[in-house]
């Protein structure tokens, strides 16, 4: 181990001062099985189904550059051509690539603000926003004097849980890929007590000024699996560009959005960053290791993340 960690921590000079001990601490923890952007983490059998559809990989991203070039640079205008290689690669997407994935589990990353007691409770059990819960959370806050029982009830009679359920309740929003605490997709979730099931629409200035005061902004890292829904697609499609990108494509990686429900209750938290930690404000830059070789430039972000 305390190889490993020198050759981690050699090139964090000048981070906060601690990284070195956060690293540590980071490496004791048990690793997750995969990042989506790193290929160098992919298992034996995802590498191998990638390199044998190497050539059709460079070839669908070959011919989307063309065609993009083509389409920007048209005069007189010219709509987008279809890329001739979408069927085959479509296949490969949808029909060998997602129901892999769908069997692993990845590294993802969740933004949101908490007290400390909150922290401690969510490393022991991951829990979804419901009405329910976040009703629990609000009480909690009345019962340590954050919150007049009359404040939190005007938070939560105005959240979008309730007549936004199907897209809300019941999910814990991650992100594929990490971003950094300033990005502007997740700093009003960093920002913001409850994230948007107690913002969103609340119209009080008060409340909304105490709710930026209460706990502290947290990144927090969790392995889960993938079977959730649309997650494996989702996941395919950064999976298929970081491998493009790693055969010497031009390409921009996105990450997704990815809501984690039926696969919550196996998923865990392998650490939580705070600010001054030596860790939270290195996200997405030269955090996790590696990343730097793989910087995301295009991200596609859902302001429904992370509730």
């Amino acid at each position: 181990m305390g190889g490993k960690v020198r050759a981690l921590t050699r090139g964090w000079a000048g981070l906060t001062p601690g990284v070195s001990l956060a690293l540590v601490e980071i490496l004791s923890l048990p690793e997750c099985d995969m990042d989506a952007w790193n290929p160098a983490s992919f298992d034996d059998e995802l590498r191998e189904t990638l390199t044998c559809y190497s050539n059709l990989i460079i070839d669908y991203y070959r011919e989307e550059q063309i065609l993009m070039d083509e389409h920007l640079n048209s005069d007189p205008y010219e709509s987008l051509k279809a890329n001739r290689f979408y069927s085959e690669y479509s296949t490969l997407h949808e029909q060998i690539v997602s129901p892999q994935l769908a069997a692993r589990r990845i590294r993802v990353w969740h933004y949101t603000r908490l007290l400390d007691c909150e922290v401690t409770r969510m490393r022991s059990k991951l829990v979804s926003t419901t009405p329910a819960s976040f009703a629990q959370r609000l009480d909690m806050l009345v019962g340590k004097n954050l919150l007049t029982r009359e404040e939190a009830e005007i938070v939560y009679s105005q959240s979008p849980l309730h007549s936004q359920q199907s897209s809300r309740a019941g999910r814990l929003w991650t992100t594929s890929v990490p971003m950094s605490a300033s990005n502007r997709g997740v700093a009003p979730l960093l920002g913001n007590w409850g994230g948007e099931s107690a913002y969103f629409w609340l119209s009080d200035v008060a409340i909304a000024e105490k709710l930026r005061n209460i706990g502290k902004p947290r990144i927090v890292e969790i392995d889960t699996a993938l079977r959730d829904k649309l997650n494996s697609y989702s996941v395919a499609k950064t999976v298929l560009q970081s491998w493009a990108k790693s055969l010497g494509q031009p390409i921009s990686i996105e990450g997704s959005d990815l809501s984690i429900t039926d696969c919550l209750e196996t998923a865990k938290v392998l650490v939580v960053h705070s600010p001054g930690d030596g860790v939270y404000e290195a996200v997405a830059d030269c955090y996790p290791v590696g990343w730097e070789q793989h910087r995301v430039s295009s991200l596609t972000i859902d302001n429904s993340l992370a509730r």
